[in-house]
């Protein structure tokens, strides 16, 4: 039995004295300009292992736990600080200058500066962020079955699945958009919600023998699909849905999905003293919605980034003594060159938050030779 708590940061400023605290009595502003302390966190896990036929040849595994995650500081501060005393989001167009509700949009270099008010009054169209009153933190439930069966002797075949459901994920939403019901004294009200939900499920099948004989091997293969109506977890300066009144069209593959998966690595003593690795990875690729969404299309096309790389060491250690040895080796990755795309189909951001921090190519064809004391 696993127990947590987050415990959140106070607002510096009280609620109602930012430009969100005429609404706070308004029951469809989504939030009481707090963050609500998350202290419900039980987290039972249960796990097996049974010897089935009672040989120590054919062994059942199964596991069940629920897991809370934490949400990240950058969300926490956004909804303390900017509540238009403190920080404030401006947004200014020709449209809401002409109509009197933002300053002049000036030209580069130039600022928008809001027009000097009296305290405690907001120029119109203050942007703020906030914690929806509901707010969870995410959940996670997952169950694992898995059975191995030696083959022979120090060879075993497996197969694994794998059932994980999301529920409170994290999903960024603003609440003044479509309608605007709480313009002109607001502009963008940025909540932080947990309406989002996830489901993944994978099967993994394969054979591993352990070291003996001079060598050992593992391979698996591994299908899944993962789903989900909000991927983005971390950025709270992006809104990633289509419409906000129709969130179900966004439930589709998650950014994460992979549906094929390849791996296998081996180690081999050789003669002459030289010891062999070898890895292979491959991978499909990753879905992408297209440039302009038309609704229910969310994650509906393939990037350019599949995956594979082949990897290998050969050494030579030569000892000195009991306590000392020598190795000489000589390593090469990505041996075929692969482009390996990380994410082809979009220009590297200025500023990343979303968790997917490479971007671009992969890594070329590494050489590394290399010499090793050990003791």
């Amino acid at each position: 039995m696993r127990w947590e708590a987050q415990i959140f940061p106070d607002p510096v400023i009280p609620p109602a004295q930012t430009a969100y605290g005429s609404f706070l009595s308004n029951p469809r502003f989504p939030s009481d300009g707090t963050l609500h302390n998350q202290h419900k966190e039980f987290q039972p896990r249960v796990g097996l292992a049974w010897d089935v036929r009672n040989n120590r040849k054919s062994v059942l595994r199964a596991s069940w736990g629920i897991y809370y995650a934490r949400q990240n500081m950058l969300t926490q501060v956004g909804s303390i600080t900017t509540n238009g005393v403190q920080q404030q989001t401006i947004f200014t167009s020709t449209d809401t200058a002409r109509q009197g509700f933002t300053p002049d949009t000036p030209a580069w270099p130039g600022l928008v500066v809001p027009p000097p008010l009296p305290p405690g009054s907001f120029p119109p169209a203050t942007g703020i962020r906030v914690f929806a009153k509901d707010y969870d933190n995410p959940r996670i439930y997952t169950t694992n079955v898995a059975f191995e069966q030696e083959i022979y002797r120090d060879v075993a075949m497996y197969v694994d699945f794998t059932h994980s459901k999301g529920v409170h994920l994290t999903r960024f939403i603003n609440a003044n958009d479509g309608t605007a019901p709480f313009s002109p004294a607001l502009g963008e009200v940025a909540v932080t919600a947990s309406s989002s939900k996830s489901l993944y499920r994978g099967l993994t099948v394969g054979m591993r023998k352990r070291f003996s004989r001079g060598y050992q091997v593992e391979w698996n293969y591994v299908y899944s699909q993962d789903w989900d109506d909000d991927s983005n977890e971390r950025d709270p300066f992006t809104f990633r849905y289509f419409d906000r009144n129709n969130l179900s069209l966004e439930y589709a593959p998650s950014d994460r999905d992979i549906r094929h998966k390849f791996n296998l690595f081996t180690h081999g003593e050789l003669p002459w003293g030289f010891q062999g690795d070898v890895r292979m990875q491959a991978r499909s690729a990753q879905p992408i919605s297209p440039a302009v969404r038309t609704g229910k299309d969310r994650n509906s096309l393939r990037k350019d980034n599949a995956f594979f790389s082949f990897d290998w060491r050969l050494q030579r250690p030569f000892k000195i003594n009991e306590r000392f040895a020598v190795i000489a080796m000589a390593e090469m990755f990505n041996t075929f060159n692969n482009a390996n795309n990380v994410n082809p189909l979009i220009a590297p951001a200025l500023f990343n938050f979303d968790g997917f921090l490479r971007e671009g190519v992969g890594d070329p064809r590494q050489v590394q030779l290399a010499v090793k004391l050990t003791f």
